[in-house]
């Protein structure tokens, strides 16, 4: 509670536990369902990365992780027997499990 020429202000009184819940609701109210692909999509999401990783062209790949799409912009350096690709982004190189990519889009298809 503030004074302040006489009137009373009321300030916002929140515990950490409180904010902590209200970020967690808002994380849940706000999360997406991951789309289910059909047969065609899959096949064309695969085309589409054995191309990239043949012609090592740039590629977007969209993935799902926890509970949002996530791009990954780069160049596939590997298909992992382990059910895994490796991607070289600009800053770092990550790895993406086949399971979580939802997409994929060769960025400089345009100039061919």
């Amino acid at each position: 509670m503030i004074k302040d020429r006489g009137t009373i202000k009321w300030t916002a009184m929140m515990l950490p536990e409180h904010v902590q819940k209200i970020k967690q609701w808002k994380r849940e109210a706000y999360a997406e369902n991951p789309r289910n692909l059909s047969e065609w999509e899959l096949e064309d999401l695969q085309q589409t990365i054995n191309q990239a990783f043949k012609q090592h062209k740039t590629v977007t790949i969209t993935t799902w992780q926890e509970a949002k799409y996530v791009q990954w912009t780069g160049r596939i350096t590997a298909l992992d027997e382990s059910q895994q690709l490796v991607l070289e982004t600009l800053t770092a190189v990550i790895r993406v499990p086949f399971h979580s990519i939802h997409a994929a889009r060769l960025d400089d298809e345009s100039y061919d």
